[in-house]
């Protein structure tokens, strides 16, 4: 059998090459950009800023000053308050906060809240 002229060998590589799949394949760019805010926590940032914005509609200006919400957890959100009486006021107005709170399309899946006293700035 006949060694392959340089031509051919050329010619053969280049085949090759082309056949193969580029690692570098085309990605969606919604799937890149999601990774991306997921990576970089801008995500969880954007959410807490609208259950921020969401609570303090919904319980109005005087009670968000003296309370902050926390994390959901199944469907129950957690919220911090500074003192005991911004605790009750909120105990007494639960059902018109979590009208409110479903009404809100990013704190639609809150079911119920737990409320703590606690220390925030």
């Amino acid at each position: 059998m006949q060694e392959p002229t340089q031509e051919e060998r050329e010619a053969w590589d280049l085949a090759s090459i082309r056949q193969r799949r580029s690692r570098f394949v085309a990605k969606p760019i919604g799937n890149v950009v999601r990774r991306l805010l997921a990576s970089s926590g801008y995500g969880d940032t954007q959410a807490a800023a609208q259950l921020q914005h969401a609570w303090n509609e919904a319980v109005g200006p005087t009670l968000a000053k003296l309370s902050r919400p926390g994390n959901v957890s199944r469907g129950a959100l957690q919220i911090q308050v500074a003192n005991s009486a911004a605790m009750q006021e909120i105990h007494f107005c639960r059902k018109q906060i979590l009208a409110s709170l479903r009404a809100n399309p990013s704190t639609a899946n809150i079911s119920d809240f737990k409320i703590r006293i606690g220390q925030f700035e």
